[in-house]
C-alpha cells in the first residue's frame, strides 16, 4: 500500500502540517487576547492564512471566542457586512446557528434584518438583499461588531478579517474608515486585518492619511527560516516513511525559493517521485513534475502580458535584478525610460507574477520561473 503523501500545499495546514511561527504565533495569539488590534501581512504563498486559523485555535483553546471572516470574494459593503455578521455569528457566538432560538437571539441586536440561510449540517448565513444593502450595510456591520462586543464581556474575543485588501477599496472610499470607526467601539476586543496585496494594505497603514495608522500592531511575516523548515520537512517525511536528509531539505527549500507554499508543493510532488529515499534526484523530478502540469497555465498567463512585460519576465527568469533601471537593462528589454519599467513592474507586482525581495526584483513563482527558463532554453 503507498503511504500516505504528509506534505500539504494550495490551502491553509493545520495542525501537525503547520511549520512552527512559535514567535508570531505567541504574540499575535496573546494581542488576541488582550483585545489589541492587530495586521498580519505577507505575500501570497507565505502561510499567512494558515498562522491566523493557528493563532485562533490556539485562542480558542484557551478559553476566548474567535471568528473568522475571509472577505476574497465580497464585492460590495453589504456582501462585507454578511460576511462579517455571519464570521462573529457562527464562530464568536457558538453555537449560534444550529438552533431557532440563538438564531432568534442574534436578530434580536440587528437594526437590519437580514436574509438567513440554514444549512444542512446547521450553519448559518446571513445576507442583505441588494436594495437594503446599499443604504444599511453599516448598520449591519456595527450591530455585528456590538455582538463581539458583548462576547468579549465574558471572555475574550476576536474576529480575524482575512483578505482585507479585497474590501478595503470597495466604494466611493473604500472601508477602511468605515472599519476604523468599529475598530474604536470593539475596546476589549481584538480585531485581526490581514491582506496580501502589500502595496493595498501599506496604503491602509502607513502614511500620512492612512485610515488605519496606528490603530494596531503590525505583524509583517516574512519566510519561515531554513532550518526551522528544513527540519519540519524532514520530520513529515519520515511521519511518511520515508527518508530526507537536512541536508536535501535545505536544497528542496532552496529550489522553491523559500515560499513556504511551494517548499510544501515541491516537497510533495519529491515525496511521489520517490522510493524510499527523497534525495536530490527526486526533488528535480518533482519539480519537472510540477512544471509539467503546471505548463498550460503558465502559458496562458505569459502570453496575457504585453510585449515589454513580456522581456521583463523573460530577463528576470534568467537572474534577479537589482539595477532595473541602468541603461543596460531598459536596453536588453527594449523599454524607453525608467517610468516605463516602473509602469510595468508595479502592475507585474499586483498580478503576483513578480517580486520585491530587498533590493532585488524576482518572479514570484519558483515553478513558474523553471518553465520559462524551460522555454528559453529549448
Amino acid at each position: 500500500m503507498e503511504p500516505e503523501n504528509p506534505f500539504r500545499y494550495g490551502a491553509p495546514v493545520e495542525a501537525a502540517s503547520f511549520c512552527d511561527r512559535s514567535e508570531e504565533l505567541a504574540a499575535l495569539t496573546a494581542r488576541m487576547r488582550n483585545g489589541i488590534h492587530a495586521f498580519v501581512l505577507s505575500p501570497r504563498r507565505y502561510g499567512k492564512t494558515s498562522l491566523l486559523l493557528e493563532a485562533l485555535r490556539r485562542f480558542r483553546k484557551e478559553g476566548g471566542r474567535g471568528g473568522y471572516a475571509n472577505l476574497l470574494l465580497c464585492t460590495t459593503e453589504a456582501e462585507a457586512a454578511g460576511v462579517v455578521l455571519t464570521a462573529v455569528a457562527r464562530e464568536v457566538l457558538r453555537p449560534i446557528g444550529r438552533t431557532k432560538r440563538s438564531i432568534e437571539e442574534v436578530l434580536e441586536h440587528l437594526r437590519v434584518a437580514p436574509q438567513v440561510e440554514l444549512s444542512p449540517d446547521g450553519k448559518v448565513t446571513f445576507s442583505l438583499q441588494p436594495a437594503v444593502g446599499a443604504d444599511r450595510w453599516y448598520d449591519m456591520l456595527e450591530d455585528a461588531v456590538g455582538l463581539l462586543e458583548r462576547a468579549g464581556e465574558r471572555r475574550p474575543a476576536a474576529l480575524v478579517l482575512d483578505e482585507f485588501q479585497q474590501v478595503a477599496e470597495i466604494g466611493p472610499k473604500g472601508l477602511g474608515g468605515a472599519f476604523k470607526a468599529l475598530a474604536d467601539q470593539a475596546r476589549g476586543t481584538s480585531l485581526v486585518f490581514s491582506g496580501s496585496r502589500l502595496s493595498v494594505m501599506e496604503r491602509l497603514t502607513r502614511g500620512r492619511g492612512a485610515p488605519l495608522l496606528g490603530m494596531g500592531e503590525t505583524f509583517n511575516l516574512e519566510v519561515v527560516p531554513e532550518d526551522e523548515m528544513s527540519a519540519h520537512l524532514v520530520g513529515r517525511a519520515k511521519r511518511g516513511g520515508k527518508r530526507l536528509t537536512r541536508a536535501d531539505a535545505r536544497t528542496l527549500y532552496r529550489r522553491a525559493d523559500r515560499i513556504p507554499n511551494d517548499v510544501q508543493w515541491l516537497a510533495h510532488a519529491a515525496f511521489e517521485a520517490a522510493d524510499e529515499v527523497i534525495d536530490a534526484e527526486a526533488i528535480e523530478a518533482g519539480l519537472a513534475a510540477i512544471v509539467r502540469r503546471q505548463a498550460g497555465f503558465f502559458a496562458e498567463r505569459f502570453e496575457s502580458l504585453a510585449p515589454s512585460q513580456q522581456r521583463i519576465v523573460r530577463e528576470l527568469a534568467r537572474s534577479p535584478r537589482e539595477k532595473v533601471y541602468a541603461k543596460a537593462f531598459l536596453d536588453t528589454v527594449m523599454v524607453a525610460n525608467a517610468n516605463a519599467v516602473t509602469t510595468a513592474l508595479r502592475t507585474l507586482a499586483e498580478q503576483e507574477i513578480v517580486r520585491r525581495e530587498g533590493r532585488q526584483w524576482r518572479l514570484a513563482s519558483p515553478f513558474f520561473r523553471a518553465w520559462l527558463l524551460g522555454q528559453l532554453e529549448a
